[in-house]
């Protein structure tokens, strides 16, 4: 029975950590051993005290590792990569609902060659331009997911990677794009790099225009930081097919690609109101983080 360890960087995630941990009680797999739950915590707020406080009551096996000031997820996802005692590391976000059987999906589809198996993240359907710019980018994502292995395969609400691949990578603090910088690694490795579709986790996207921008702009600057390592493996997305996708989304979806140019305009203007979107340690988009 292969071991599994969960790993959750956390940072500030007082409103939406216990909704993860209530979820993950239920959701364990039936034919692997959940050896352990590494939670690697920055946090300042209340956090900490929530996660001690479910402590008392789960028989879940929790292992938090607070700091004392901000360090990255890069590190948190070192941290838990260098801790890990499975043979196999599930990451997820601590602002995401878990889809049913997730884990035991991810899981399952590590095996042979394959590395490293990625999640389709979902969002959660709401109102206003900065969503529907959001959920017209998140089913575009998808799309061209299940189209093609692509720099735009793993994204890093939800994903599962071999231990001793994990081990081998240690991720620099300036990443941004620890995701695709991790899927660079294991294919460096020798390994597969594949996506579950059935592998669901859902997240809220931002309601608010300055945090969706504020996402867009640091993806870019993040993809920018590891553009040899997409091109190096051959991972570039062919532009016939990203053109293909955005208009067949556009005919499924028109309110959404309108609420994108919009936003998309208003770039020069938050720009000037943006901040942290070329540092790893980034501006946290308060409206994506309302779970109740």
């Amino acid at each position: 029975m292969q071991k599994v360890t969960i790993g959750i960087p956390t940072f500030n995630e007082g409103q939406n950590i216990l909704n993860l941990l209530r979820a993950l009680e239920t959701d364990i797999p039936r034919d692997y051993l959940i050896s352990e739950i590494i939670i690697s915590d920055d946090s300042s707020d209340d956090t900490p005290e929530k996660v001690y406080g479910f402590l008392t009551s789960s028989s879940l096996n929790i292992k938090f590792i607070h700091h004392n000031g901000r360090r990255g997820a890069a590190a948190a996802w070192n941290e838990i990569f260098e801790r890990s005692m499975g043979d196999i590391i599930v990451l997820y976000d601590a602002d995401i609902i878990v889809g049913q059987r997730c884990t035991e999906r991810l899981v399952s589809s590590i095996w042979g060659k394959i590395g490293l198996c990625a999640s389709n993240p979902k969002p959660i359907k709401v109102k206003g331009i900065a969503a529907g710019a959001s959920i017209f980018i998140s089913d575009w994502l998808r799309s061209v997911r299940n189209n093609r292995l692509s720099q735009y395969t793993v994204m890093g609400r939800a994903m599962s990677i071999r231990s001793d691949i994990a081990k081998k990578i240690s991720i620099p603090d300036d990443i941004i794009a620890i995701d695709l910088y991790v899927h660079c690694k294991v294919l460096e490795c020798g390994f597969d790099v594949v996506y579950n579709d059935n592998a669901v986790v859902y997240f809220y996207p931002p309601t608010r225009i300055s945090d969706f921008l504020s996402q867009v702009v640091r993806a870019t600057n993040g993809h920018r930081q590891i553009r040899d390592c997409i091109s190096r493996f051959k991972i570039n997305l062919p532009k016939l097919v990203r053109t293909i996708e955005i208009i067949r989304n556009m005919f499924i979806n028109p309110f959404g690609v309108l609420s994108v140019i919009v936003c998309c305009a208003l770039i020069p203007f938050y720009k000037v109101k943006l901040k942290e979107t070329n540092s790893a340690k980034w501006h946290t988009a308060k409206s994506t983080k309302q779970f109740s």
